[in-house]
């Protein structure tokens, strides 16, 4: 059973495609409240204190990207649903909004029938949710892999802080990986360590100060060597 009135967040910065939705929901879901911003700020805002059942978020927006968003909603939101749409779809796309727990990536422009019919989908799998859902940020269902990726990719300013057995942060500069660390461990030692966790929590925090760079490689070239790392541990376990 549906909740009696679901609220869907709508990010969207094209008209034509916002008064789409917004007419189709309108008619064809009558119960259901929805709420249009057309840019990431406005979304900030407008999100805060609302119980949101199901978002729709278009990756490239005006002032910032859809998924960064979605990765900070993840965290604030962990019992709504998503689904992601874009018009310019990149080949890491669709990892990436899998590794969020997005219930489906849609390329524009949306067919209406289809399109429909994963909302009313998607509003049912929020009335049946058990708490156990994928759209959270544990590591259980989103690797560290995933995470340094997918703020990297977005060109985050940011400090991300992974809680495990240890406590391992992670500071980025305009989308590149310039410190970790954990423990004793500084640097991509730090990375390596990290990306080889399976469970855990993730905090993110704003950057403050100075921060000495302890990594000077491009993120490509560290994550794939922290993969290869990691290939190699298991092997010998």
């Amino acid at each position: 059973m549906v909740p009696k009135h679901p609220i869907i967040f709508l990010l969207e910065d094209c008209p034509t495609t916002g008064l789409l939705i917004e007419r189709v929901v309108m008619h064809e879901m009558p119960s259901v409240r929805l709420m249009w911003a057309l840019s990431v700020e406005e979304a900030m805002a407008r999100v805060q204190g609302l119980q949101i059942d199901l978002f729709l978020v278009d990756i490239n927006l005006p002032d910032g990207n859809g998924l960064d968003f979605m990765w900070k909603m993840a965290i604030e939101h962990p019992a709504a649903r998503a689904i992601v749409m874009t018009a310019n779809p990149l080949p890491e796309h669709p990892a990436l909004t899998a590794a969020l727990g997005v219930l489906h990536f849609l390329e524009k422009p949306i067919k209406i029938p289809s399109f429909l019919g994963l909302l009313r989908s998607a509003l049912d799998q929020v009335s049946v949710d058990d708490g156990t859902g994928d759209f959270q940020a544990v590591l259980k269902n989103v690797t560290p892999a995933d995470i340094l990726q997918l703020k990297c990719l977005t060109g985050a300013t940011t400090i991300v802080e992974f809680i495990s057995d240890q406590v391992g942060r992670v500071r980025f500069e305009d989308g590149e990986i310039i410190d970790a660390s954990v423990g004793a461990l500084q640097g991509v030692e730090a990375i390596y360590e990290i990306v080889g966790w399976k469970r855990g929590q993730v905090i993110e925090h704003p950057c403050v100060g100075f921060a000495r760079r302890t990594i000077q490689c491009s993120w490509q070239s560290l994550l794939m060597d922290a993969a290869h790392r990691l290939d190699e541990r298991r092997s010998v376990a």
